[in-house]
């Protein structure tokens, strides 16, 4: 059995929790509230990065074909658009309030796989949703700003018909808060 665990570190997270999200950077807009690959978001003069790119695994058959949103420590350098297009700066300057991760399991006779789908940075007033899109291969990262981002988040099972309706994959949902 292959078996992934992609989901961010919560012990990471929780560092951020009381404490200034200054600004996020992404490339410029083209069609959608949507970046290809990555940005990045500023906490405490710390530089943060998303990522949303291919990893070499067998995703239910399909080698290296699938793409895993990950977060790391990084420099404004190091979040470039991958498509040349001008990036563009939003100010924040709000406390985080609390951080809910959305993970998606997915699971079958021969993978279980966790991952990472969403990222909600909750302030006084709105919230901050980074989503990884609901699609296996797409790089995308939506970007959602408001109220009940949880509402706004796809429900995971593109995958199932992705696969022919595979009605022996199995996705479910774990809400985490940190606060």
């Amino acid at each position: 059995m292959k078996q992934y665990d992609f989901r961010f570190d919560t012990e990471l997270i929780k560092s951020l929790i009381g404490k200034t999200f200054t600004k996020y950077k992404h490339e410029d807009f083209i069609i959608t509230d949507s970046v290809t690959g990555i940005l990045g978001f500023e906490i405490n003069q710390q530089v943060f990065k998303l990522v949303n790119d291919y990893e070499a695994l067998d995703y239910f058959g399909l080698d290296g074909e699938a793409t895993i949103l990950s977060i790391s420590t990084s420099n404004w350098t190091a979040v470039e658009s991958r498509f040349n297009n001008d990036i563009k700066e939003t100010y924040i300057d709000e406390v985080v309030q609390k951080v809910i991760l959305v993970n998606d399991h997915t699971f079958s006779k021969n993978y279980d796989m966790w991952e990472t789908k969403a990222i909600v940075f909750c302030f006084e007033n709105f919230e901050i949703c980074f989503e990884k899109q609901d699609c296996w291969f797409s790089m995308e990262i939506e970007i959602h700003k408001g109220h009940n981002s949880l509402n706004m988040i796809d429900d995971g099972k593109d995958i199932l018909n992705d696969f022919d309706r595979n009605t022996s994959v199995t996705i479910e949902r774990t809400i985490v808060e940190i606060v």
